[in-house]
């Protein structure tokens, strides 16, 4: 007797998915909203409720900063000379704009992680600004006179990844030379609300205005630009000072700032007869500092123009951008270090004062305005 053939499943086609709708793909459209234009996100979150709450939810808000990984450039800070007197004012690039962009009275020192570092006109009174959320915090005195110094700010909140440095703890490294022409550097602590202890080098640095750059644990500063110019480093970890000397081509200009070379260590870029030239440095095989000579860029180059009325100057650097700022003249402009694009930034009052660009980098969120955001 033959044996009967199993019958075939009878194949049921499964359910077509549900259509997704503008609801369900908000999130990821939200997620790809540039980071620079800050208006877009706040637009955003007076749509509808649902986008207002996306907007502001603190583990939506890490995702969306992960994502664009570095902080963008909301603008840049500059010092002013208004009635005689300083004044650091913030230049948005960006469609951020802060509650109050001048500060009257005080002198920018460095931008980063979120904050901006100023400093009285007169005097050694420093202040800790946060532009987003418009949060001002003064610093006691520094217990020790320095004929010329110079500061930087930074997160101090452990494991952070400078995302989103608002709010948390800080630190401020100070470092001057004294009047008996010796190097010190110290540390203020928000969390301890005190000073270190201070450090010292016997070696006479006299510390410029030009901003840091911070590589690892080791800040660094430009010193002594217009006699033998040479760079100070401060381990904030360690606590040690090192002093070092740039290549001989450059030991005698003043037109150099330091920057964050693409290979992590530290750079310079400097102006020599209207030519750039970037540098950055490495171990010798002595142990010694060596230095590299990454680039040679000449003005024409630059700047796309002829017949500068001035020598182009390096006056600030982006870090995370690859950006130089560069002035001429009354104006200053921005180049990209990779693709070669020159931008227009800023013109200034008075071709007879410096100008020190530091820029801001930092997010800008609904979160950071709910209080100025109407309700839903």
């Amino acid at each position: 007797m033959d044996t009967p053939v199993p019958k075939r499943p009878r194949l049921v086609p499964a359910p077509a998915p549900a259509p997704r709708t503008i609801a369900d793909m908000a999130p990821e459209i939200l997620l790809r909203l540039p980071p620079d234009d800050p208006a877009r996100l706040m637009r955003a979150s007076l749509v509808c409720w649902r986008w207002r709450r996306l907007l502001t939810d603190p583990a939506y808000l890490r995702r969306y900063r992960a994502f664009h990984r570095t902080p963008p450039m909301l603008g840049f800070v500059l010092n002013l000379k208004q009635h005689y007197q300083g004044m650091a004012q913030l230049v948005p690039t960006s469609s951020f704009c802060p509650a109050a962009s001048d500060r009257p009275g005080l002198n920018v020192l460095d931008a980063r992680h979120g904050r901006v570092l100023l400093h009285t006109a007169q005097g050694q009174r420093l202040v800790v600004w946060d532009p987003v959320t418009g949060e001002e915090c003064k610093i006691p005195r520094v217990p020790a006179y320095a004929l010329g110094f110079n500061a930087a700010v930074l997160c101090a909140a452990v494991g952070c990844d400078h995302l989103d440095c608002h709010g948390g703890p800080f630190r401020v490294a100070f470092v001057g030379c004294g009047e008996r022409g010796i190097t010190f550097a110290c540390t203020y602590s928000s969390e301890a609300g005190a000073w270190s202890q201070r450090i010292e080098v016997e070696q006479p640095a006299f510390v410029d205005r030009r901003p840091s750059v911070l590589v690892g644990n080791m800040l660094y500063f430009t010193c002594d630009p217009y006699l033998n110019f040479k760079m100070l480093g401060y381990d904030i970890v360690r606590q040690e000072l090192s002093v070092i000397w740039p290549p001989s081509q450059h030991e005698y200009y003043s037109c150099t700032v330091l920057v964050k070379a693409e290979d992590g260590k530290l750079g310079f870029a400097g102006v020599r007869n209207g030519t750039l030239y970037l540098w950055s440095m490495k171990d010798g095989a002595d142990g010694n500092v060596e230095w590299v000579q990454r680039r040679v860029i000449q003005h024409k180059t630059m700047l796309r123009t002829r017949g500068l009325s001035t020598p182009p100057e390096v006056v600030g650097f982006a870090d995370g951008h690859g950006l130089i700022f560069i002035r001429t003249g009354n104006t200053v402009f921005s180049m990209d270090l990779k693709s070669g694009h020159v931008r227009k930034v800023y013109t200034c009052r008075s071709r007879n004062y410096d100008v020190t660009v530091v820029p801001y980098m930092s997010f800008c969120t609904p979160d950071r305005a709910m209080g100025r955001l109407p309700s839903p």
